[in-house]
């Protein structure tokens, strides 16, 4: 009986050393719902817009030209063709190089977010003892959802620098 009772002892003692605390988080819920995204959201409409204004003003400076080329008609000189082209050229270089760097900010700063939402989790993970942190939708069964814990950490002391 006494073999019994240090079997069953040991067993159990054994099973709760292997018990694993498991977590899951909702990144994409994370990222949308944390104020830094917000804010660089509408940093990022700003610039386009801004952008957009350039662009345009621009486009109706090089549209009153090619107006201005066309009413010359014939006597339009071959230096005048090849200078409105060149201009042309170089607004069309400007737009994709504002677009290139609009894209380019935008995916600096969302990967600034990123970077911060994953030291969020560790640091979650850390603070609650768990052994694993998994995606939300790649457990099926238990698990605790930290996403709100995770969301509390990004807007109480991991704030991203925002130009």
């Amino acid at each position: 009986m006494k073999k019994l009772t240090i079997l069953a002892l040991a067993v159990t003692m054994s099973m709760s050393a292997f018990a694993m605390k498991v977590g899951y988080v909702s990144s994409q819920e994370v990222f949308s719902k944390y104020s830094g995204t917000k804010v660089v959201k509408e940093q990022l409409v700003k610039e386009k817009g801004r952008l957009e204004n350039q662009i345009k003003k621009q486009e109706v400076d090089l549209q009153k030209l090619q107006v201005e080329l066309q009413a010359k008609g014939k006597s339009v000189t071959k230096q005048e063709k090849a200078k409105f082209q060149k201009q042309a050229e170089e607004f069309q270089k400007y737009v994709n190089q504002a677009q290139m760097n609009l894209n380019r900010q935008e995916k600096a700063k969302f990967s600034e977010i990123t970077k911060n939402i994953e030291a969020s989790i560790q640091s979650v993970a850390k603070k609650e003892k768990f052994d694993y942190i998994f995606e939300d939708g790649a457990i099926k069964f238990g698990g605790e959802d930290i996403t709100q814990k995770v969301l509390n950490q990004m807007e109480k002391g991991q704030k991203i620098k925002l130009k």
